[in-house]
């Protein structure tokens, strides 16, 4: 039986902690170990319970969730986080990713959409939805041919034709398993794939890597319907 995904939410509001836990009731595979209200309060409940997820607002009084990501990695990096927000601009985006987040959903999501975002992440995956990946990218690299930009298209120019095809799916938003479906490898084949594409592009995550992908349009590539 697999282990079940351990959650803890982050949010000011305890009505809003309240609706996520609800939401999250009967989620088969699901536990919501823990709450906190607060950046502060949330880097010690992580660093007490170790959940494998933590559905973190992005705005809170005192150390905000974007600080409270940074730190959060710091001391757990195999945490996950999602930021669950009620914003959904590109520099709230942008913080996000560039603070370590695995993915990002406004809170209007669906009880379905929240639960898929938990396990896509939890499988390697990055979720952005409604765009945001894009706003992302454009965030940042603001302007065609910046620095960044360079040191990405040179790096992909070495990858393998196999790694090229694991950053397709990476700028899709595939996980690690579902990247082993599609090319019939296993996962740690997949994994040390993974790790070289982010070596040769010069990114120190999946999430960085999936936006370079998208920027040099590996998401549009033909071998993905």
């Amino acid at each position: 039986m697999a282990a079940k995904i351990t959650v803890l939410l982050v949010d000011d509001h305890p009505m809003v902690r309240e609706g996520l836990r609800a939401m999250l009731s009967g989620a088969p595979g699901i536990d919501v170990v823990g709450e906190a209200s607060s950046g502060e309060e949330a880097l010690q409940k992580v660093m007490e319970v170790g959940p494998s997820v933590v559905l973190m607002d992005i705005r809170m009084p005192g150390m905000g969730g974007t600080e409270a990501v940074r730190q959060v990695k710091k001391v757990r990096p195999a945490t996950a986080v999602i930021m669950v927000t009620m914003y959904e601009s590109e520099m709230y985006v942008v913080e996000a990713i560039r603070a370590g987040a695995a993915g990002y959903l406004t809170k209007d999501a669906s009880r379905e959409q929240l639960c898929n975002a938990i396990r896509a992440v939890m499988g390697g995956g990055t979720l952005m939805r409604s765009g945001l990946l894009r706003q992302a990218v454009e965030g940042l690299f603001p302007t065609a041919g910046g620095s960044q930009e360079r040191e990405g298209m040179s790096g992909a120019s070495r990858l393998s034709a196999r790694e090229r095809e694991v950053l397709g799916f990476l700028a899709r938003g595939y996980g690690n398993r579902a990247i082993c479906g599609e090319l019939h490898l296993a996962e740690i084949t997949v994994k040390k794939h993974v790790q070289n594409v982010m070596s040769k592009l010069g990114v120190s995550d999946r999430t960085n890597a999936a936006i370079v992908g998208v920027r040099l349009g590996f998401a549009e590539q033909a071998a993905f319907p």
